[in-house]
């Protein structure tokens, strides 16, 4: 293949990439509005990008290129990283000081190319270095621009357990290396993982000590029980709209990396390491709803909420691409709609609070949104939208989110090697649903009710407003009219568990790639 022909599949990360190092040494312009060319640059780059992605399509073949794979699982995160990327840019248009702004919005773009780097990676290698780029810039974000002491704090200690969690992650892929002797995950070929794991069915001891290392790693990006002690000091310290970019743009890259690892083993894990993930994702509910409840910080609260929501994503993981009769017939398409539904609604209920200031500083606590409707009305209805979808409440799509989660354990055939367990983890994440009600309702119950605070002051201007519609709307529009996302997150499953014909089809072609379908 042609220089030209590889990077032209490329195209939006290289937009991305190249729009990050041009912001960077952008400085203060003629944009009045935000005293520096740089916000601009950096949504015109996202705009750009996801043009680019929607007029390339979804590839109906894989593109096999060295040291990654495109698939409908890399049109997919393209789409919605771009689409909430463009919310999360706007949401912290305002965050950065005036001589920070082009360190600043290059480094959100530089994590969202890491992360359409992680959903086309076929190989170990890449696969670390694409996450590390979505993670890297955000040990930064947290800090820049911020004179909070808790900032320091939270930037300091997300860095070191990063360090840790990327120590852990590559010693398990080494692991993995010395047991398939390459670092290729699939290609159709006899010199990948996913064929060595094919031919051996009992796992040697090495390997399972590398995936258990690796889904350590791959589980602090995503916040899961055990390794979410980061999670609500780290956004109770960063900016508001940070911590929407942190509980999004690391959990998608991890559960990316999951279904990564997941699909070269075909999803036939031991039967040990199926009942730890089914621990993980019990314990990570049950903790992030039980500890929320005891809170009375909106984002400690939000922040125990994202650890729970990786509880409910992980059943979809656990049921795998398994043809079910629920409505998704597949866990991983589930997982896929609610990552993105999720990515909306978490961001709208940060970005109300960051759209409020008191003299004291940013709103934080529930008795700072107390009266909210009287006085901001639309911002306590987003509010209200969010918090009814992370509760899994119709008409939201987070509704949505959850019956497909839940369905697809439960529509499992009475066959299904861990048929018993899964039905069991579906009803204790319907029960934690549930649970998860009493602090939701009170974040949206403070908004309507109790002494109304006449000291708070709208900040963020018309990008925060914008972003503000903008999920709430989606959180409406996609429960009524969901069908393309749905189809959308079934394909990229589906490209998850490609049959070794298709992918040697795509490695053995005179250009080494299938050709894109444009549109």
């Amino acid at each position: 293949m042609d220089a030209t022909s590889y990077l032209n599949h490329l195209l939006p990360e290289i937009i991305l990439i190249v729009g990050a190092a041009v912001t960077l040494f952008a400085r203060k312009g003629t944009l009045e509005s935000s005293g520096s060319a740089a916000p601009a640059l950096a949504l015109a780059t996202l705009l750009a990008a996801l043009v680019v992605s929607l007029w390339r399509g979804d590839p109906e073949t894989p593109i096999q290129l060295q040291g990654l794979l495109i698939t409908s699982l890399t049109y997919y995160v393209r789409l919605i990283g771009l689409g909430i990327g463009v919310f999360i840019l706007l949401a912290n248009w305002y965050v950065p000081d005036r001589a920070e702004h082009g360190e600043f919005f290059s480094l959100v773009l530089f994590s969202l190319s890491g992360l359409l780097l992680t959903a086309s990676s076929n190989d170990l290698v890449v696969l670390f270095f694409a996450i590390e780029l979505v993670s890297v810039p955000t040990y930064i974000l947290i800090a820049l621009s911020r004179l909070d002491k808790r900032a320091s704090e939270a930037s300091v200690k997300y860095f070191f357990l990063g360090a840790l969690a990327a120590a852990l992650m590559v010693y398990g892929f080494s692991f993995l290396y010395g047991a398939g002797g390459s670092t290729v995950l699939r290609d159709g070929s006899q010199h990948c993982l996913a064929s060595y794991f094919a031919e051996h069915g009992e796992l040697a001891a090495y390997a399972k000590i590398g995936l258990l290392l690796a889904f350590a790693g791959l589980f602090f990006k995503t916040a899961a029980v055990p390794f979410h002690f980061y999670a609500p000091d780290v956004y109770e310290g960063a900016a508001s709209p940070i911590s929407a970019l942190l509980s999004f743009l690391p959990k998608l890259a991890g559960f990316v990396g999951l279904i990564h690892v997941m699909a070269v083993l075909d999803w036939r894990l031991p039967e040990s390491m199926m009942w730890m993930l089914w621990w993980v994702a019990v314990l990570s509910m049950t903790v992030g709803n039980v500890l929320a409840l005891l809170q009375s910080n909106v984002k400690r609260i939000l922040a125990y909420s994202s650890i729970a929501h990786t509880g409910y994503m992980l059943i979809g993981l656990l049921v795998g691409p398994v043809a079910g009769a629920g409505p998704m017939s597949d866990g991983v398409a589930a997982l896929l709609f609610y990552i993105a539904v999720y990515g909306a609604m978490n961001l709208g209920a940060f970005a109300v609070l960051a759209a409020l200031k008191t003299p004291d500083g940013p709103v934080e606590e529930l008795h700072e949104l107390h009266g909210l409707s009287v006085r901001r009305p639309m911002m306590a209805l987003v509010m209200t939208i969010c918090a009814f979808s992370l509760m899994g409440f119709p008409p939201t799509a987070g509704f949505l989110g959850k019956v497909y989660i839940f369905a697809g354990a439960f529509s499992l055939e009475t066959g299904h090697p861990f048929y018993g367990p899964l039905i069991a983890l579906a009803i204790i994440g319907v029960i934690n649903s549930a649970i998860s009600a009493a602090y939701y309702l009170r974040i949206a119950a403070a908004c309507y009710f109790g002494k109304e605070q006449t000291d708070t002051q709208p900040v963020g201007g018309v990008p925060m407003r914008v972003s503000l519609a903008g999920c709430g709307l989606a959180l409406l529009l996609l429960f009524a009219w969901s069908s393309p996302l749905v189809s959308s997150a079934q394909s990229a499953a589906r490209s998850a568990v490609l049959p070794d014909s298709e992918l040697r089809v795509a490695s053995e072609s005179p250009t080494g790639a299938a050709e894109y379908s444009p549109g």
